[in-house]
């Protein structure tokens, strides 16, 4: 089996924070209550994780060296049945087997659990869902495409860098978004610096319904294993989607870009 990040393809996924740093060896630390989540069938989820040190995300939140596998992840469904028990985060993590949910969840009888001494940071999870529970196939397609694109950041304390309209991705189902890795500095195509892919969260955005929130850019690297985000046709409208830097970079990272490439159906 494939290492993919959801065994159901998911049509959209939102990212919480658990603020970890006050929790007590052993004390529960329930999730948030997100109402945007409150009603989503829940098919996969992913914790923040990477090798390169610390990490913000756009608020501030230090996200990043938490002691994973001493932090157990417990989750409930409607039943009020803890179907995941206390099972190490470090198995959600970028890189690692992808565990399937596939339930409704009641996010704040859910928790996590710091078994360590070593105190932790705040702990960023990212939900996927979909909003077709009975009919959840993609069809077989011959031809899908890939389409470039550079969205330009430069030090700026607002921190939100919209997408650029970019003609050829108009009214187009999207199956994946792949970045740089993680362990290559590299350029785009006309030489600029690019953001590390642990650095940026995308947003994206159709008819005003937000169908990614904070979604790291990292997750659309995509190295080593076989690991592929399984996106349900997402339609997206570009120009009021956006790029969001970690919040200690947002105001020295100077004129980069973040360079991601979209695949599409043709």
């Amino acid at each position: 089996m494939s290492n993919s990040l959801s065994y159901l393809p998911f049509t959209g996924a939102y990212s919480i924070i658990v603020d970890m740093s006050n929790a007590k060896q052993g004390e529960r630390v329930y999730l948030p209550d997100t109402p945007v989540l409150s009603d989503k069938y829940i098919v996969g989820m992913n914790v923040y994780w990477n090798y390169n040190g610390i990490v913000q995300d756009p608020q501030g939140n230090v996200i990043n060296n938490n002691p994973l596998f001493d932090m157990g992840l417990t989750l409930v469904n409607l039943d009020n049945d803890d179907f995941i028990s206390d099972i190490p985060l470090i198995y959600f993590s970028f890189g690692s087997r992808q565990i399937a949910i596939n339930r409704y969840l009641v996010l704040p009888n859910c928790y996590i659990v710091n078994h360590s001494a070593t105190k932790a940071n705040s702990v960023m999870l990212t939900f996927f869902y979909t909003d077709k529970v009975s009919d959840n196939n993609l069809p077989d397609i011959r031809q899908l495409k890939i389409q470039s694109m550079q969205i330009p950041v430069y030090s700026n304390s607002a921190n939100r860098y919209y997408l650029p309209d970019n003609r050829v991705l108009v009214d187009k189902a999207f199956r994946n978004i792949y970045a740089t890795s993680v362990f290559v500095n590299v350029s785009s195509p006309d030489m600029g610096d690019v953001v590390a892919p642990d650095n940026s969260f995308l947003t994206l955005i159709h008819r005003s319904d937000i169908i990614l929130y904070r979604f790291p850019v990292l997750y659309c690297s995509q190295w080593n294993w076989p690991f592929s985000l399984n996106m349900d046709r997402l339609h997206v409208d570009l120009p009021t989607s956006y790029i969001e830097l970690s919040k200690d970079i947002s105001t020295t990272v100077g004129d980069k870009c973040v360079y991601l490439n979209f695949e599409y159906e043709d």
